[in-house]
């Protein structure tokens, strides 16, 4: 019996132990499970928003970095934080926030300002791409249309540009008259720089000289001789000493002294020291300086009679007296007065870019052809054969069409980055870029074909190495502050995050 009790007892003990030692337990669990339950309250962002009001954007950004460590996806958190970057002008780390925030599923609407932060980052390449996919969404709002074809050109997208031009051509102001005009006289098609040149200068509110000197370059270029002596006169007239400070200025004097050089000796001037606006005051009548009388208090004497008839003018009978030629009296209103009769008829290659330009790759194409009929050496006319088949999708006429233009003319940089752009899709990987390497060695101060190869090695190579090199290469070559100059920048520094 005191054997059982004793079993009996020390069972109770054992029982009555182990329920306090679960109780126990079951408490500290739930002391650990307390603070895992508790919920992140969200911070109010109403004091970040208030700095940036004060124009305290760094102050701001300071409180933003610390919720956006605890809330990393919050959209409201690196929207505020993007718009903080910009005013900071911190511009590149703006565009990467505002990408963050796209990503979490922000509005649309940010597409816009990401796009906006790219452009003033230098990215122009990114920039271009939210603005498209901006318009993707939004496709009427022709106001961002017009932002995407000026960014479009600043990053030499001239075809593209124009392009985009089109869509939104009715709100055009002065200044992208003007661009316009510039696109088309690069691409050489005259008549449509013309009427742009001649919009411009419409639109603008007091007359400038960039409409003129356009308008002055195709005169020059069509050998419109005569139109260019007007202009020449017109621009010097109203704003003096421009002329000086173009490219072309010596062509211009060349051209003015071949066309007045009887003049010039007549006059006595030494043509070939002066400059071009200097030549043209030359031409402008001079204004006569006469000197005061001389008055006497004492007797008048009787005037003393000419030996010089009363009717022959006293000037006409000093010996070797200078007859000045006529000056046409040209100003910016005889300009623009009226619509001058179409001087420059189109060229078959000029109504096909027209046409190239507007998408009609076919009639571009027949255009092309023409031309190649009358000069089959003409490397413009193969280059747009090209682009035409390559628009088509036949991309074995456009590479053979070409490597034409490239054989009539090897040295124009424009014709070996358009085959580039082909044979990124004709060539296998490596010999695309044996091909890149051997037109890098041929255009050495190429930026744009510096850029293509360093990103091939950073991208498809991946051989971040080699492309760090080249990116700082690149950085000696472009202009600072340039978008390649940006471009490569953060590049470097993707790669030394890596």
């Amino acid at each position: 019996m005191c054997f059982t009790k004793i079993c009996l007892r020390i069972v109770s003990s054992a029982s009555i132990s182990l329920i306090i030692f679960s109780c126990g337990e079951e408490k500290i669990d739930n002391s650990t499970k307390e603070p895992a339950d508790e919920k992140k309250v969200f911070p109010d962002l109403t004091e970040a928003i208030q700095k940036r009001v004060e124009n305290k954007p760094a102050e701001a950004i300071e409180l933003l970095r610390k919720y956006n460590e605890e809330f990393p996806d919050s959209p409201k958190i690196l929207i505020q934080l993007g718009r903080s970057l910009i005013e900071n002008k911190q511009y590149s780390l703006a565009a990467f926030r505002f990408d963050q925030a796209i990503s979490s599923d922000a509005s649309k609407d940010l597409l816009l300002e990401c796009a906006q932060a790219y452009k003033l980052a230098g990215d122009l390449d990114a920039a271009v791409k939210r603005y498209f996919d901006y318009l993707d969404v939004y496709p009427e709002d022709k106001k961002t249309r017009i932002d995407l074809a000026r960014t479009l050109a600043q990053n030499g997208k001239d075809t593209d540009a124009l392009n985009t031009f089109e869509k939104s051509i009715d709100l055009t102001d002065a200044k992208d008259s003007l661009l316009i005009g510039n696109l088309y006289l690069n691409k050489k098609i005259y008549v449509k720089a013309e009427y742009w040149f001649r919009k411009s200068a419409k639109l603008e509110s007091s007359p400038t000289a960039p409409p003129l000197l356009g308008l002055l370059r195709i005169k020059f270029e069509t050998g419109d001789e005569s139109a260019v002596e007007t202009l020449l006169l017109a621009i010097e007239k109203s704003f003096p000493g421009t002329l000086n400070n173009v490219p072309q200025t010596d062509r211009y004097s060349k051209l003015l002294i071949k066309r007045r050089l009887a003049e010039f000796n007549q006059r006595g001037v030494i043509a070939q020291n002066l400059s071009t606006s200097e030549l043209i005051q030359e031409l402008f009548p001079k204004k006569r300086t006469t000197e005061d009388p001389v008055v006497s208090s004492g007797p008048k004497l009787a005037p003393i009679l000419s030996e010089t008839p009363d009717n022959i003018p006293e000037e006409n009978s000093r010996p070797n007296a200078i007859e000045p030629s006529p000056t046409p009296a040209t100003s910016l209103a005889d300009v623009f007065a009226s619509k001058e009769k179409e001087v420059i008829q189109p060229t078959a290659l000029e109504l096909g870019w027209n046409s190239y330009l507007k998408g009609n790759y076919s009639t571009a194409l027949l255009h092309a052809r023409n031309s190649l009929k009358n000069d089959g050496a003409n490397s413009e006319a193969w280059r747009l054969s090209s682009q035409s088949h390559f628009q088509l999708g036949e991309i074995r006429e456009a590479e053979m069409t070409i490597l034409e233009a490239i054989r009539h003319d090897p040295r124009d940089l424009q014709i070996r980055i358009d085959y580039l752009n082909i044979a990124r899709d004709t060539l296998s990987s490596a010999r695309y870029l044996r091909e890149l390497e051997k037109t890098h060695e041929r255009f050495p101060d190429s930026g744009e074909i510096l850029w293509q190869l360093a990103r091939r090695y950073h991208l498809v190579e991946r051989m971040p190495v080699t492309a760090g090199i080249l990116y700082r290469k690149l950085l000696t070559i472009v202009p600072k502050g340039s978008g390649l100059y940006h471009q490569a920048e953060m590049e470097l520094i993707k790669i030394q995050n890596l």
